[in-house]
């Protein structure tokens, strides 16, 4: 097959992913379509190679560094300072839920399933990628690659029906509590342009997407230098964000890169291309076997963020039903945490002033929560956790 053919083809089925995620509004998500059309696809004569053909699967290897420094210049260190509750409460009702999967999963489903399984829960396409790669080092691609893949496209069933339910006890709540109320009526947004000047944002005064491209992947090498120092102990994609974080604080890079860049769509176009060409070798048979193993992940991982949330209200003074939702935001993240704080807003509140106050005080920390789990905190945790498979 020519590599346009192949290429084509590939456009097609994530256009096609694309298109149906948008008609239900984000319910069947573009990575959950994308799998299912793959899986058909191959089954029904697809070519086993066409993301090698297409000429994808070099470009996927080194997307994923770039993407995660672009990441890490959407960090609003002061936004999140001031959100500190709700970066302890997300990041550790998420963290304890792989850690339950990995502890009480390895009993259940085997240690190496229990391992790639947790991060995947954390969410996030980088993670995947991560526990992917780490996959095919140790040869387990063949009979976890499917498992993981599954994880990813079928969290959002599990998350959303659960932070749905929670963000409504949690709004019924505050609405009985007219002082809060009010006090949410009243908040404002700072003025970003009061940011103050940078040491190195004299690199930053041309925006052209060229520049902003090669100064990413001049952080993404540095990060693999320093990586390599190491003997790759800490693995790239943490230094990748840390230093992401770093030169957006000093003003080498802009902030929010990866819409400066014009070119987002095709790093995460190839990285998913990448990681789901391991679909050909799933049959249906392995596709039954691996429900079991993901119905474990995804159910272990819910507990654990239950439990924890509980646990974790008597010590930050806020409800149990806030810290399940921030929590749970790894399970689907951005854009489906502004939609579920929207549709609580709309939902619970009865007057525009009840919803505005609700959107006050719900949307906020939705985002910064799903932002923690699963732009940060899954991309920590499979760093820290996938080189123990194997």
């Amino acid at each position: 097959m020519a590599a346009i053919y192949a290429l084509t083809i590939c456009l097609v089925l994530y256009a096609i992913g694309d298109i149906v995620s948008v008609k239900t509004k984000g319910l069947l998500s573009l990575v959950f379509v994308l799998c299912v059309v793959m899986l058909i696809g191959f089954w029904c004569g697809l070519p086993t190679d066409i993301v090698t053909t297409a000429g994808i699967a070099p470009l996927g290897k080194v997307s994923a560094s770039l993407l995660v420094v672009g990441v890490g210049t959407t960090m609003n260190t002061k936004e999140l300072m001031r959100q500190w509750k709700t970066v302890i409460a997300s990041f550790c009702c998420c963290t304890a839920g792989v850690l339950l999967i990995v502890f009480v999963g390895r009993f259940i489903i085997g240690t190496d399933a229990a391992i790639a399984g947790a991060p995947i829960f954390a969410g996030a396409s980088v993670a995947l990628m991560i526990v992917n790669e780490a996959l095919e080092n140790v040869g387990l691609t063949d009979t976890l690659g499917v498992v993981v893949i599954l994880i990813f496209a079928l969290q959002k069933f599990i998350g959303v029906p659960l932070c749905s339910f929670c963000l409504n006890r949690e709004a019924r709540a505050f609405l009985k509590d007219r002082e809060k109320m009010q006090k949410y009526l009243a908040v404002t947004t700072e003025d970003a342009a009061s940011e103050k000047k940078r040491p190195l944002s004299f690199f930053s005064k041309t925006n052209k997407p060229v520049y902003n491209f090669t100064k990413v992947a001049l952080v993404a090498s540095l990060s693999t230098a320093l990586s390599a120092l190491t003997q790759d102990k800490v693995n790239v994609y943490i230094i990748c964000l840390v230093l992401g974080v770093l030169f957006t604080e000093l003003g080498f890079l802009p902030r929010n890169a990866l819409s400066k860049l014009d070119s987002y769509f095709l790093l995460l176009f190839s990285i998913l291309m990448t990681i789901f060409s391991s679909l050909a070798k799933v049959t249906p048979q392995t596709l039954v076997q691996s429900f079991i193993p993901v119905l474990v992940v995804l159910l272990l991982g819910a507990a654990g963020v239950v439990v924890f949330a509980f646990l974790l209200s008597k010590v930050l003074k806020q409800s149990t039903w806030l810290n399940i939702a921030l929590g749970i935001t790894c399970t689907f993240g951005f854009p489906t945490t502004v939609m579920l704080s929207e549709e609580i807003a709309n939902g619970v509140g009865t007057t525009d002033e009840e919803k505005s106050a609700l959107r006050n005080y719900l949307l906020p920390q939705m985002t910064v929560a799903g932002f923690i789990t699963v732009t940060i905190g899954s991309v920590i945790l499979a760093g820290i956790i996938v080189p123990l498979l194997g």
